[in-house]
């Protein structure tokens, strides 16, 4: 039985809130977010969902404290190897990029919305692009540099498995001719520390995760990751869900909130499972 975390701290300000969180305590959850002093949490609260503050948060995170998206995009072009490296310092590089990319994750406790994934995926990449992070012509299903995707299928000829989180890299693809071209760099998942390089075209059950449901980021970890809450109430939005997200960062968690009451209800609410296994009819 697993009793020690080692994310983070069970003194931290997150450890402290996913008990608060786990155990029912919603006056204790709302003493915690509120002490600004601590170490660990952030909580920004929003007019709107569509207020202007959110995206200044996933673009640029918390001075001094977190990371937002800016930076993997800002180590992909710092550290990009002139075009006649090796397979090596392009293997190196994407390591690089995917560890950054790593520092961040927007979570959604829906995926339909303006609080959802599918509302505020669109408005990230439009962000970044407006702050000269993507290119032009980023956005919607089509390739382009930096773009974050999210494995939602196992594909066993691929040896990708669903929830695991590539970025789109120009590289070289033909050495004699020096022509570059896209392909998605993945974490090999051996322990090797290598990198799969794949073909976009390959890859058929994607998606772009600049937000990501607190259902498929089971399993992750991110040294910052925010929350965004619903802004009417949900029966998806459980004490389970909050909980799940909350655990999902080992240095800093932000909560987005737009409404502080339904934060509340969500601390109260639990998940329902129905079961006809013993019913009589």
């Amino acid at each position: 039985m697993l009793r020690h975390s080692y994310r983070f701290g069970a003194d931290s300000g997150i450890g402290r809130l996913a008990r608060a969180i786990n155990t029912n305590q919603p006056g204790e959850v709302s003493k915690i977010l509120a002490d600004t002093s601590r170490q660990g949490l952030h909580r920004l609260s929003l007019g709107e969902i569509g207020d202007a503050a959110l995206e200044t948060l996933v673009v640029n995170g918390v001075p001094g404290r977190g990371h937002g998206y800016a930076h993997y995009l800002e180590v992909l072009e710092k550290n990009r190897p002139d075009n006649m490296a090796g397979k090596e310092a392009f293997d190196a590089w994407a390591a690089q990029v995917i560890a950054a990319h790593s520092q961040f994750q927007l979570l959604c406790s829906l995926r339909r919305g303006p609080a959802g994934v599918e509302g505020l995926t669109p408005r990230i990449e439009a962000q970044l692009v407006a702050s000269g992070h993507l290119p032009q012509d980023a956005g919607g299903a089509h390739w382009y540099e930096g773009r974050p995707v999210l494995v939602t299928g196992n594909d066993y000829s691929l040896k990708l498995m669903n929830g695991d989180i590539g970025i789109t890299l120009r590289v070289p693809v033909n050495v004699a001719t020096g022509d570059m071209g896209l392909r998605v760099a993945f974490p090999a998942g051996d322990g090797s520390g290598g990198i799969r390089w794949v073909l976009p075209s390959r890859l058929q059950r994607i998606e772009t995760v600049f937000a990501m449901t607190v259902h498929k980021s089971q399993g992750s970890e991110f040294a910052h990751a925010a929350l965004v809450m619903p802004d009417a109430p949900n029966p998806i939005a459980t004490r389970e869900l909050f909980y799940t997200a909350v655990t999902r960062a080992k240095q800093l968690f932000t909560l987005v909130e737009t409404r502080a009451d339904i934060t509340q209800q969500v601390v109260r609410s639990r998940t329902q499972r129905a079961s006809r296994l013993f019913s009589v009819e």
